[in-house]
């Protein structure tokens, strides 16, 4: 009952969540720009191929490093502070995409809206969150914390495609824009007039716990580089996203080699994100509770993975078999959703210096983006050496391989800090200031 009681959330915490969450789907959709409504933007600005690619790789590029100095920022600014910030920023990016800036201006709102939602936002926020209750409810508030988020963003899908079959793409975009906009001002508003008051309160109280860890240095990024769990949380993390890496090539997947619709293809790039991470993101704290293990519940994942990329390769590639391919696309989008609130809790017990956790998610962050942009530049150069049958047969069998390594890296890990416990059993309790 005991336990029970640790790991249930209160009513305030709640509120916390759906608050902090709807300003996350905003800041999602604007940090995420060029490279979310891709197709939407060179229709409504007109831009050329080379045009529109040239603002989602700058933005992409941008978005790497800024992760990498979020965490510095997580570990160093006031969340209310980095979080004004960024709204502020966002929200200028906002007004000059609806004013239909010129290019020029554009390539600006490509770097300022990762800097401004990545480094200013989305670091400090993960960092955020787990503040926000006791290391057992560490679970459920990151997993509901992304469930609520995906719940939000389902919302605008549906109202977004009728104004654009009834109003036009521009029209479509601005009402985006705004739509995630107001959810941002929205959740500022809560932000600073509902929980900075209640966090105070709770931290008085003693329902939340605040430790004095030390202060922030640049020496202890160099202890973090020495310490092989760090490289642990980097290599498993990069697991978990490396699914959302492989369903970035889905809509050409399903268009070139199962002569999938253009409405299929945008059930399933709207629903196997957000509809996945509603169900699979919640499950992830649960899972990891009942486990004891956030690392074990990784690795479970990771044999979904596993599973669903071998029966991408097995499936015969046709028209006729759209409806399997479309439900392994779920399973694997689905892992992606299961792992991303399961990386965050995992660097909760990874042993690592709890001063350092906002640093220890931006390089997993930073690592993880300059992934996707070697595997997005890989998965050209194969489909276009190969042709996109053999060339996507190829990238799916490294995805497979690179999951069963993973999964063995995992279990590894898993062991380490299960023996690592043992002894702190044995000495009477762990280390002051790690993650445990």
């Amino acid at each position: 009952m005991n336990e029970t009681k640790k790991i249930k959330l209160s009513g305030r915490q709640w509120l916390f969540l759906i608050i902090l969450s709807l300003g996350w789907s905003g800041v999602m959709v604007m940090g995420y720009f060029y490279t979310s409504y891709y197709a939407l933007i060179q229709n409504v600005f007109g831009y050329t191929d080379m045009e529109i690619a040239n603002l989602a790789a700058i933005q992409s590029l941008v978005g790497a490093f800024s992760y990498l100095a979020g965490g510095f920022i997580a570990d160093n600014i006031k969340p209310k502070i980095s979080i004004t910030i960024a709204y502020a920023g966002l929200l200028t990016c906002g007004v000059l995409a609806v004013m239909r800036s010129s290019y020029g201006i554009m390539q600006l709102v490509a770097v300022s809206v990762s800097a401004f939602g990545l480094a200013l936002f989305c670091v400090p926020m993960m960092k955020y969150i787990s503040t926000l209750g006791t290391r057992e409810q560490e679970g459920s508030l990151y997993g509901w914390f992304y469930g609520l988020a995906a719940a939000e963003s389902l919302v605008i899908a549906p109202i977004a495609s009728k104004i654009i079959n009834s109003s036009g793409s521009g029209a479509g975009l601005n009402a985006i824009i705004f739509f995630f906009c107001g959810m941002m001002v929205v959740s500022w508003i809560g932000h600073m007039l509902f929980i900075e008051p209640q966090y105070r309160k709770m931290i008085k109280s003693g329902e939340i716990k605040q430790r004095d860890d030390g202060k922030f240095s640049f020496k202890l990024v160099g202890s973090l580089l020495k310490n092989p769990n760090t490289y642990f949380v980097i290599a498993i993390g990069v697991a978990t996203v490396l699914p959302y890496d492989l369903n970035t090539f889905v809509q050409p997947l399903l268009a070139s080699e199962f002569d999938a619709s253009q409405s299929t293809i945008q059930f399933v790039a709207s629903y196997a994100n957000n509809g996945t991470a509603l169900i699979l993101a919640p499950i992830a704290g649960i899972l990891a509770a009942k486990l004891g293990s956030v690392t074990k519940s990784v690795a479970f994942s990771l044999c979904m993975a596993i599973g669903a990329a071998a029966a991408i390769l097995l499936l015969p590639w046709g028209a006729k078999h759209i409806a399997f391919a479309v439900v392994i696309i779920f399973f694997l989008r689905g892992t992606f959703s299961f792992g991303k609130p399961a990386r965050n809790m995992m660097i909760g017990e990874s042993r690592l210096p709890r001063r350092a956790r906002g640093t220890v998610i931006g390089l997993l962050n930073f690592v993880t983006g300059l992934q996707s942009t070697m595997i997005a530049k890989g998965a050209g150069t194969l489909t276009t050496s190969y042709g996109t049958n053999k060339g996507y047969h190829i990238l799916y069998t490294i995805g497979l391989c690179l999951f069963v390594v993973s999964l063995i890296v995992c279990l590894f890990f898993a062991k380490r800090l299960e023996k690592a416990k043992k002894q702190d059993e044995a000495m009477g309790g762990a280390p002051e200031g790690l993650m445990v």
